[in-house]
């Protein structure tokens, strides 16, 4: 799912952990229920290679109340503007609110 800009700014934020320096917040091109595309147009995430892991935490906004969701997640691609991470591993909770997500998908 697509999300545009001003939508995913309104709705969540996302921070990568994938060093030891902690977690960075970046923007968000496609989310689904398997992956996310996180965006680094200054190539932070350029040096990741494929498969390593990293953790993702979303904070998201629903129905007037906020939560940091964490994911597990593995480096499928990396390229100039960012990365593409699949979910490896989540609670319940997690996906739930990705689900939520995608039940507001426009259209």
């Amino acid at each position: 799912m697509k999300l545009p800009q001003e939508e995913s700014s309104s709705l969540l934020d996302a921070m990568v952990k994938y060093d030891e320096r902690g977690f960075r917040s970046h923007d968000i091109k496609n989310i689904s229920m398997n992956g996310v595309f996180v965006l680094a147009r200054d190539g932070t995430l350029s040096r990741l290679r494929k498969n390593a892991p990293v953790e993702l935490a979303l904070k998201m906004r629903a129905n007037g109340k906020t939560k940091i969701h964490l994911f597990k997640a593995e480096v499928t691609a990396v390229g100039h503007d960012g990365a593409s991470l699949v979910f490896r591993d989540a609670d319940v909770d997690a996906y739930s609110a990705l689900l939520h997500l995608a039940l507001r998908k426009p259209g």
